[in-house]
């Protein structure tokens, strides 16, 4: 009995070193986002995004309940997207930073192909929580579908 497991997990090991994954590109999104006067960058646990039909769908989650999400559409060159809303990009910081509007600010997509979306931004959020108060969001994305 020992030896049918031994020779299990030897022939387990195996298959694992056989296996080839250099040519696998798996999907994945990857966003990179600060407030402008922080100097560390906001951790997010659980990232996901879309790249389909020219639309570009971003949706990211962090361990204190924040939630940052893009939405841009149509994407068919690369450029700046200047006339943005509330609905194109927004960021809850989880706790007291709920904006309501978008100022000002914009999105450049630096990276489009079939496979692939990416970027840079930097959007003044307005909040009125405790007040108006308003705060930049900047940062960088990449959506991969493949």
């Amino acid at each position: 009995m020992a030896m049918n497991k031994l020779l299990g997990m030897l022939w387990l090991c195996l298959c694992c070193i056989a296996c080839q994954t250099d040519n696998i590109i798996k999907p994945y999104s990857y966003l990179n986002i600060k407030f402008i006067e922080d100097e560390d960058y906001i951790m997010l646990e659980r990232i996901e995004g879309s790249w389909e039909n020219e639309k570009a769908h971003l949706e990211a989650f962090g361990y204190k309940n924040e939630h940052f999400h893009l939405d841009l559409s149509p994407i068919t060159v690369e450029g700046r997207f200047t006339d943005l809303s509330i609905n194109n990009i927004y960021f809850n910081d989880g706790a007291d930073f709920t904006p309501s509007r978008l100022d000002s600010g914009f999105i450049e997509i630096s990276n489009v192909n079939a496979t692939q979306v990416g970027g840079s931004f930097r959007v003044v959020l307005e909040n009125h929580f405790n007040g108006i108060q308003q705060r930049t969001l900047e940062g960088k994305f990449l959506i991969n579908i493949h």
